[in-house]
């Protein structure tokens, strides 16, 4: 504690001192308005009771606002009242600029929590996740620094104290005997440790913030990525705030129907005396007296030096007998239950709506993904099961557009290749091209040829960055026509072979490439040959994230859903639906080289399934 009675916590960091105050009355204030006044750049976070911000008033609160610079800085208890909320609203207008690690979260919290304007928070909040994914985009599995927090500040700032702090709610989980999961309501607000934990997040975000901006490559910044990102995440923070509508009686009947079918398959395995599908232990007993060699293990662990026999999916498939069946069947009931429609049903806000969150710069390509309530990178391809869960508006329809066979136009495009442009000119088949170089000619009488699946999967397996293996493995191809029409997709498009090996070059030798837009992408020493694949799925990326932006200038955020790769999902007034889808598709389309890639509309009834129910779906 100071002589002045404010509360003040101290901590090294690499041998300087942090020093952390703690505005306990109204008095620490003025302290407080005095560091703002001096510090026109802070780092900013936020501590809340959980992270469903669109429940606030409904349990959800925030409880801390931290500011700060390098070595200083302020934990604002707005759980108290309105002074210390008034402190926080005059600060986050007097700042000029903030950084702030995953911004959107404490944008949401400080707009739905104690109605601060998010776009002026917006302009002048630099997130720190999206310059980290400009530095590095690989996941730390990848071999990268990763984008969490947690994995940045050790590799960035102090590896040692930066764990040691970002590990500190687990040991104070420990200490109030409940889940890490369950201490962010119920520690006490002025611990010390809590304290400590929050108030380091705001120095942290400053100091990435100095960090990684310089190391942002020249070209990304002479191309404007900094912006674009910025700009892309502030429609995708509008369109996480509007949300989804939930059907709640198609969904209840999708978790009654897999809770029967779970319940079905558990007695079929009770029958064998295997009570919990969940346990390793009882089907290690089970399976070991009916006979079945067990060979595959667990990773070694600390009570396990040598591994457990494994009962996972890969082992319980290759067993064949019925118990195995039943265990396989219930937990795919129970995973999809819990997964797609409870996730769904139990994330709604007051209104009966879902807020999934929208990466917005992800994977190693910048791919967007979506997460939370929407799980919408697991749901299942060409069928409209999970997607009737969710809901235009009422009076509306649900119209998605995505680009047409994107990836092979932009190779087409970016490689010049002459067979493959005049293909897509004049409307050629070009899975039809690839299995007649591979195969012979189409047999006469025929509309297609009779491989045209081996040219189909081999168009875009090579394109995804795959080789015979992933064309036999993925669609089903004999071993000897995948080796074929891989063989024939070189040999009919010699310039995407030129590209893939200029890529494959400029990676073996700075160890990343550059996309077209300027971004850096890190490649695997090992890997090289993957280089043409990211270059073709971020700039795909790219063009989707433009489509997003020309959007939003044009007035259709309010009626966007969800992006989800290279598809928009939009909720439109029923009797403008077929205007509005027109003009949007004619907004997203891109020419590039001279090639244009179009975007197609697909008007749906009310539910986002009903697009992909139609006889004439394209998905």
């Amino acid at each position: 504690m100071g002589g002045d009675c404010l509360k003040v916590i101290r901590y090294p960091l690499r041998g300087q001192p942090i020093r952390i105050n703690v505005a306990e009355t109204k008095r620490d204030l003025r302290a407080f308005y005095e560091f703002v006044k001096a510090n026109p750049v802070m780092g900013l976070d936020t501590e809340t009771t959980g992270l469903d911000w669109w429940n606030a008033g409904y349990g959800f609160r925030c409880r801390l606002v931290q500011f700060g610079n390098a070595s200083e800085a302020w934990v604002i208890p707005v759980e108290l009242g309105p002074p210390f909320v008034d402190a926080v609203k005059w600060a986050l207008d007097k700042a000029e600029l903030l950084a702030a690690h995953n911004r959107g979260f404490d944008i949401h919290v400080l707009e739905e929590c104690f109605a601060i304007s998010a776009e002026m928070l917006i302009r002048k909040t630099f997130c720190t996740k999206l310059l980290a994914h400009l530095v590095d985009s690989r996941a730390r599995k990848e071999g990268g620094t990763g984008l969490k927090l947690e994995e940045l500040v050790p590799h960035y700032i102090c590896a040692e104290m930066g764990e040691k702090v970002k590990k500190s709610m687990t040991e104070i989980a420990r200490r109030y005997k409940v889940k890490k999961a369950d201490i962010w309501p119920i520690v006490e607000l002025f611990d010390d440790e809590f304290l400590l934990y929050a108030g380091m997040d705001p120095v942290f975000a400053f100091r990435l913030r100095q960090i990684l901006h310089p190391k942002v490559p020249a070209r990304s910044k002479q191309q404007g990525l900094i912006g674009w990102e910025h700009r892309l995440h502030w429609v995708t923070y509008q369109m996480e705030r509007t949300g989804y509508l939930v059907d709640e009686e198609y969904v209840r009947r999708r978790i009654d129907e897999l809770t029967e079918e779970e319940h079905h398959w558990k007695a079929v395995a009770a029958e064998y005396g295997v009570d919990s599908i969940g346990s390793n232990a009882q089907l290690v007993e089970v399976f070991t007296a009916l006979g079945f060699k067990l060979t595959k293990r667990t990773k070694p662990s600390t009570n396990h030096p040598q591994g457990q026999l494994a009962m996972d999916e890969s082992v319980l498939t290759g067993i064949d007998h019925p118990l195995s069946e039943a265990v396989l069947k219930a937990k795919a009931a129970q995973k999809k239950r819990t997964t797609w429609f409870e996730a769904a049903l139990n994330n709604r806000d007051s209104n009966g709506r879902v807020h999934a969150t929208i990466n917005s710069c992800q994977a190693r390509s910048a791919r967007m993904t979506v997460s939370g309530a929407i799980a919408a990178q697991t749901l299942p391809a060409g069928t409209g099961y999970v997607r009737h869960s969710f809901l235009a508006e009422e009076d509306h329809v649900t119209v998605t557009i995505d680009f047409s066979s994107m990836e092979l136009m932009f190779l087409a495009a970016d490689s010049g290749d002459r067979r493959m442009l005049q293909a897509y000119k004049r409307g050629e088949d070009l899975h039809d091209i690839t299995a007649t170089q591979a195969f012979g000619p189409i047999p006469e009488g025929e509309a297609h040829h009779p491989k045209r699946k081996a040219g189909k999967g081999t168009n875009y397996t090579v394109c995804f960055g795959g080789g015979w293996r992933a064309v036999s493995g993925q669609w089903g191809i004999t071993e000897g026509d995948a080796k074929r029409a891989v063989k024939g997709f070189w040999e009919a498009y010699p310039a995407t072979r030129r590209l893939a090996n200029a890529c494959s070059a400029e990676a073996r030798k700075h160890g990343y490439i550059y996309t077209v837009t300027g971004r850096r992408i890190l490649t695997d020493p090992k890997r090289p040959y993957a280089a043409m694949n990211y270059r073709i799925q971020s700039s795909c990326r790219d063009i989707t994230a433009r489509a997003v932006i020309k959007l939003h200038e044009a007035g259709f955020t309010p009626w966007m859903r969800l992006v989800i790769h290279d598809e928009i999902v939009f909720s439109f007034p029923k009797g403008r639906a077929r205007d509005l889808g027109e003009e949007a598709a004619r907004i997203m389309e891109f020419t590039y080289k001279g090639l244009l890639i179009p975007a197609d509309a697909e008007i749906g009834e009310r539910s986002w399934g009903s697009v992909l129910d139609k006889e004439d779906s394209k998905h």
